[in-house]
């Protein structure tokens, strides 16, 4: 059977490429040009563009690869046009189907002639020509692949060793690209090469989780093992190094460096270890609450601080809670609770691209009355709690639900009153086009969902919404629910039909103020994606998705419209300019300032029917706005009230408010409040939220200063008697050094006190602050282990927290003192920004 599919596949390769030579259809002057389709032998689940931001590239030249579900690969040299099966060049003769099957494809960071394609079994493909020839290497079955980051002969890979069930993972090395391997370590769980470029890396730096030698491996592989370590390598393993011991996993995202180490006394806790200057050096990180049971994923990295999502306990399979750090990654601070999540931890928290600060999230509402069936269409967390989605323009220091659309995409009026507003779907629906943004559409989002009370899963009431304010404001453009993706910097937007089988494209060049229908094919396909190459710049979209039991792949062209240039970016705003000048804001605060600052883009008028360019360049301006009562959020141990203030969380233990063991001159006493990481305000009423300076306490710092004052007046005091004592004759007050120190034992005493008589010098000055401010006084061993009234806080089960139908709240923020933490997930969502 399998040789029969394989005869098939090759002449359907053979078939489709002649037929898209020969039929490819170009459409006249002022239409889009469209290819033939092409059949694939399967949905695809990959595609990658090779050299699509290379400055030498041509813009119809750009080679783009695909990979089927069953491990076929598809090559084009002219944007998607033109499909060639590699079939022919990987596999050999009489071969059966699946050695030829490619399981990953791996492009070099280092050269973009470079890549690899994996293989199921024991032999990959190497190329240096984008795919025009490959390389055939037998080393075994692989069980991962890295290439170097700027040596593009290298590359690092593992698989297995010794006899079931005693197997081992081992690390191996080729530096002539995959000609001949060299065995580096063996035990090896985790890998990755190091950045050569960042302090104290060479090129030959490795990363590895490492099990100790003559160390037995844990019966269960789920387990946390504290026999593994955390090493670097400078020589390729001759010797190496541990740089967090019992560290089991680590997640890379540059600067960022994540470390699980186990607490080797308790198997289930954990310690996350950051580095936030590429891997040069490591220290735990700090949250809040120490609640057991846990699992994180760093969700985005993307602005100078890292957000991770936390889930608290096995109970909360669905949703998990939010945190943010400081630009250190190492302190976090609680920003949303009750985050939606699907069972693989892939989270509804998505960054808007192009725009710094703001986030949108879908959460489950606790408060909600559950729903038992599914009658009102509600979509379900944990097969019962309602979702609703909110909106955060300073970076999770403030969150608010998001504006319904005053009228539906038909021109009627939207009816919602104060409890209801519009959710979003993020990327557990699985069935609707989630949120959706690019770095090169400034402002621009698309998403589907609907109005009222909380997001619902019903197919009827899913519409397609848009925003090009960063989403301060939402429309609804068309009905039902569609997949999309923007070209031309977001001056194109293509849209299709997502939830049944069509043979259409909706297009739009004013930004949904108008669409335009086009019939790519006489047969209807089951459209998965729409896709550009990964700038944002092109015209060129390449559609994909299944009929009946084959993949198809379609490229759509729509240069050949021939609109005309835009003209007028010099002069933005004029009425002879195709553009204009915007400002993003905070929603929650007056005038033009996001995250502290003033950042004026320049973009296409919405009605302008004009295109960029592939060379278009956007320009913007920034400049420093006063410091407002939104550019902070609530410090660590505090949390949102009802009057939005930020007041002590209850039960907080107060380590860390008072002064430092190691305190000198002075120190900071928080306010409550903290500016938001990234934030640049500066001024204004900065002075009202941020810490206040306070004096060390005791006889260091100011405190020597005014010991110094007093006893030089002693001094004085000595002197001025002496003299007086002798003009008059009188007896001298010592005859010896004895009898000085008394003597001056006795003014210091009486100055001292004369001081502090008239106000000055007070000793320690336990009236200058209240104890909180300085620590646990009697309660310091009880607070070490955080009441039960916390940790229900940290769940968002408390009575003392913030109502839960405030999604407008942020509830506390950095850590004391080194979580504990069982981690199960340590990556990152795919496609977060």
């Amino acid at each position: 059977e399998d040789r029969e599919m394989a005869g098939m596949g090759r002449l359907c390769s053979v078939l489709g490429a002649v037929l898209l030579v020969a039929y490819a259809t170009v459409a006249a002057a002022g239409e889009i040009s469209t290819s033939r389709p092409f059949l694939i032998d399967s949905q695809v689940v990959d595609m990658q563009w090779v050299n699509s931001t290379r400055k030498d590239a041509k813009p119809h030249d750009k080679v783009v690869f695909v990979r089927s579900a069953r491990g076929s690969i598809y090559r084009s040299t002219d944007d998607g046009l033109n499909w060639v099966s590699q079939r022919d060049k990987i596999a050999e003769e009489d071969e059966e189907p699946f050695q030829s099957r490619v399981q990953q494809m791996l492009f070099s960071k280092a050269h973009a002639d470079y890549a690899v394609l994996h293989g199921y079994s024991d032999v990959s493909w190497y190329t240096k020509d984008q795919g025009a020839t490959y390389a055939r290497h037998s080393f075994g079955a692989m069980v991962e692949m890295k290439l170097h980051p700027t040596n593009p002969e290298w590359v690092l890979a593992s698989k297995y060793e010794g006899e079931f069930p005693s197997r081992y993972l081992s690390l191996f090395v080729s530096v002539d690209f995959g000609k001949s391997w060299k065995k580096l370590s063996s035990n090896v769980f985790q890998f990755e090469w190091a950045d050569p470029g960042a302090k104290g890396r060479q090129e030959r730096t490795i990363y590895a989780c490492v099990r100790k030698q003559d160390t037995q491996p844990k019966k269960t592989l789920t387990s946390w093992d504290p026999n593994i370590d955390f090493v670097v390598s400078h020589d390729f393993f001759g010797s190496s190094k541990v740089v967090v011991e019992h560290g089991n996993r680590f997640a890379v995202h540059p600067p960022y460096w994540f470390v699980a180490a186990m607490n080797p006394e308790e198997e289930l806790e954990v310690k996350m270890w950051v580095s936030s200057d590429g891997g040069t050096s490591y220290q735990t990180s700090h949250f809040p609450y120490q609640l057991s049971e846990r699992s994180y994923r760093v969700v985005d990295s993307k602005e100078g601080s890292v957000f991770v999502q936390v889930t608290h306990s096995q109970r909360d399979m669905v949703f998990a809670n939010v945190y943010l750090s400081g630009e250190d990654g190492r302190m976090y601070s609680l920003t949303l609770r009750h985050v939606v999540k699907d069972f693989k931890g892939m989270s509804d928290f998505e960054r808007v691209n192009g725009v710094d600060g703001v986030y949108i999230a879908n959460t489950a509402d606790t408060g909600a009355k559950p729903q038992f069936t599914l009658a009102g269409g509600l979509q379900a967390v944990d097969g019962m709690v309602p979702t609703k989605t909110s909106i955060t323009f300073d970076k999770g220091g403030m969150w608010s639900p998001l504006k319904a659309p005053e009228k539906d995409s038909r021109g009627h009026r939207v009816d919602c009153d104060s409890k209801c507003s519009l959710h979003l779907n993020g990327k557990t629906s699985h069935r609707y086009g989630p949120v959706y943004s690019s770095p090169t559409s400034t402002g621009l989002i698309m998403a589907t969902g609907n109005v009222g009370q909380h997001l619902h899963a019903r197919a009827d009431e899913v519409n397609t919404y848009f925003s090009r304010d960063a989403g301060r404001t939402w429309e609804e453009i068309l009905k039902g629910s569609y997949i999309y993706e923007y070209g031309d910097h977001g001056a194109l937007m293509v849209l299709a039909d997502n939830t049944k089988a069509t043979r259409e494209v909706i297009y739009s060049w004013n930004e949904g103020l108008n669409w335009t229908h086009f019939e790519f094919w006489d047969h209807q396909i089951e459209v998965e994606n729409i896709i550009t190459e990964p700038t944002g710049a092109s015209q060129i979209f390449i559609i994909y998705g299944r009929r009946h039991d084959k993949g198809v792949l379609m490229q759509l062209n729509f240069e050949t419209l021939h609109e005309r240039r835009c003209l007028g970016v010099e002069s933005p705003g004029s009425d002879v300019s195709d553009y204009e000048e915007w400002t993003p804001s905070d929603a929650l605060r007056s005038g033009k300032c996001l995250l502290g600052r003033k950042v004026t883009y320049t973009r296409r008028k919405r009605a302008a029917r004009c295109f960029n360019g592939r060379d278009y360049d956007r320009k913007e301006s920034e400049y420093a706005c006063a410091c407002a009562r939104t550019d902070f959020e609530c410090d660590f141990g505090y949390q949102l009230n009802s009057k939005k203030e930020c007041e002590r969380v209850p039960d907080m233990p107060l380590a860390g408010f008072g002064a430092p063991d190691d305190c000198s001159g002075s120190f900071t006493i928080t306010r409550g409040y903290r500016k938001v990481p990234g934030d640049r305000c500066i001024g204004g009423e900065a002075s009202m939220w941020e810490p206040s300076k306070r004096s060390c306490p005791g006889f260091g710092g100011t405190g020597t200063v005014i010991l110094f004052v007093l006893a030089s007046l002693a001094v004085v005091l000595g002197v001025f008697t002496y003299q007086r004592r002798k003009e008059q004759g009188m007896t001298m007050p010592w005859q010896s050094v004895g009898d000085a120190v008394d003597f001056l034992k006795e003014g210091g005493r009486s100055v001292f006190s004369s001081a502090a008589s008239r106000g000055g010098y007070r000793g320690l000055g336990t009236e200058m602050l209240e104890d909180d401010d300085f620590g646990l006084g009697e309660d310091d061993d009880d607070a070490q282990v955080l009441g039960g009234s916390l940790a229900d806080y940290a769940l968002g089960t408390s009575s003392s927290s913030p109502a839960h139908a405030a999604p407008a709240t942020n509830a506390g923020t950095a850590g004391a003192g080194p979580i504990d933490v069982a981690i199960d997930l340590i990556n990152l969502d795919e496609g977060g920004g």
